[in-house]
């Protein structure tokens, strides 16, 4: 089994806690008022821009909600850890199983088709969906949120070394060394966070490997069963509640759940999972629809949103150090960003 670079590609736009599989199916949104071949031009113009202002409207929306969502999913559950002392597995899981209920419904709703998938090979890439969830929102609750958000950076050259090491993929010179400054930048601003401790390091380092070893089974996954992001995450969401079920009672005793038996903190929890679904929806949406090149550029704004919400709602300021780290690993997401799709765009 061989994968050139190109198969890849979309793996690497990946860049948050909605990191989830990018392979998804194009949309098309309103291909019954395409114009016959027999109309006018004035009613084939008319009808074109109806379809062209449509589909923006739509975009818009859509984009507008993976925005929302993402920060709103991080930030939310940061405040179920910190301030209601919510176990963290359990929101996990609970999150996992929203997903999936809601999934039946768009399933119902034919918003997508359903796929008989081998349910044992749906095992390994279930692990690591668990795996990068679970740990991505241990990472939330130990560390700061900008630390959390700036190691989750680290995922896209993470695939790229499995890519090399397992799949021959190669990169070109500018791509490889645009990644220094976000290690460096990573690196400094992990060093002086004030918040930092080693079990949050060790959560957001496998979180980092989980994500991307997910994206790279889910690429594969995909192919070799012709089906797209939502069919599978059909399955691995009620698959990787079901694994997670499995060890929280080690880590979290069910017994300790009636003292979050309360209005707020049910309320916020079943908030939380209706918030997941639509970053998980919206993210397979987004990136089947628009161009990885705005998708790209608006998620690093989004990362920097991100980080300012946190530090503000948390009260979790940067020093002088920091902020030279987080300039400096932008400027690195950015070089990236220009030789991995300005110059492509410019020729």
């Amino acid at each position: 089994m061989s994968y050139s670079e190109k198969n890849y590609q979309r793996l690497e736009t990946e860049v948050s806690y909605e990191h989830l599989p990018t392979d998804y199916s194009q949309v098309n949104l309103d291909s019954s008022v395409l114009p016959s071949s027999t109309s006018n031009d004035s009613s084939e113009q008319g009808i074109s821009n109806e379809h062209v202002d449509k589909s923006c409207f739509c975009s818009t929306i859509i984009f507008s909600i993976n925005f929302i969502s993402s920060i709103l999913i991080i930030n939310l559950s940061k405040w179920l850890y910190v301030k209601h002392h919510f176990p963290n597995l359990t929101l996990t899981t609970i999150n996992f199983f929203s997903s999936f209920c809601l999934l039946c419904i768009c399933l119902q709703g034919k918003v997508f088709t359903y796929k008989r998938l081998p349910i044992i090979r749906m095992l390994p890439v279930s692990l690591c969906f668990a795996g990068f969830i679970a740990f991505g929102n241990l990472s939330l609750q130990y560390n700061t949120v900008g630390t959390y958000q700036l190691i989750k950076l680290q995922v896209t050259p993470t695939v790229m070394l499995i890519s090399w090491l397992y799949f021959k993929c190669h990169y070109s010179l500018p791509i490889v060394l645009s990644f220094v400054p976000v290690l460096i930048g990573t690196l400094i601003s992990t060093f002086y966070d004030l918040h930092m401790n080693i079990f949050g390091l060790f959560c957001a380092i496998t979180s980092v490997v989980f994500t991307a070893m997910n994206q790279i089974l889910v690429e594969y996954y995909q192919k070799e069963y012709d089906c797209n992001s939502l069919q599978l995450l059909f399955y691995q969401a009620p698959l990787s509640g079901l694994l997670l079920l499995v060890v929280i009672p080690f880590f979290e005793p069910l017994h300790n759940l009636e003292n979050f038996m309360n209005s707020d903190t049910i309320s916020l929890v079943l908030l939380c999972g209706l918030v997941a679904f639509f970053v998980n929806f919206s993210v397979f949406w987004v990136i089947g629809n628009l161009s990885a090149v705005a998708y790209n550029m608006i998620g690093h704004s989004k990362t920097l949103l991100i980080i300012f919400c946190g530090s503000v709602i948390f009260h979790e300021p940067f020093n002088q150090r920091q902020i030279f780290g987080l300039t400096f690993t932008m400027l690195g997401v950015l070089m990236y960003s220009y030789f991995k799709y300005g110059r492509t765009v410019t020729k």
